[in-house]
């Protein structure tokens, strides 16, 4: 089974293409447009892992992240924020709302794939270690 991930960004262009980089890498996507019905499909249906857009309407991504970190039932989907911010404040305002890693815009395939493999595969030893 190929692994899930959530992609939320309102810049549809550039969320098509982040899915179509992933599909070809062998993983399964979803698109959401907004961080509200991104939380509502998290709940329903967690995802392996999330990119997630800082600059969305309604809730941005900082808060996204900061509320699935808060929840027990989410806080351990691994988090790549996305954004054309890329100062040193926003990173860090990234980071300390509980993503993962943190990539600018426009992405870099390679890098986006090897971050994703990555978490996954922490997340996996992570999973099986606290079952031994």
């Amino acid at each position: 089974m190929s692994n899930r991930i959530l992609i939320v960004d309102d810049e549809p262009d550039l969320a098509s293409m982040m899915a179509d980089m992933l599909n070809d890498a062998g993983y399964t996507t979803r698109i959401f447009d907004n961080g509200r019905e991104a939380i509502t499909e998290i709940h329903a249906d967690p995802p392996d892992l999330l990119l997630l857009d800082v600059n969305m309407p309604g809730l941005d991504g900082f808060e996204v992240a900061a509320l699935l970190k808060a929840d027990p039932g989410t806080a351990t989907i691994p988090i790549i924020m996305v954004s054309a911010q890329d100062g040193r404040g926003s990173r860090v305002i990234g980071l300390e709302s509980g993503a993962e890693d943190y990539l600018s815009k426009p992405v870099d395939s390679a890098e986006l794939i090897a971050k994703i493999r990555n978490l996954l595969l922490l997340r996996d030893r992570t999973t099986e270690a606290a079952q031994h």
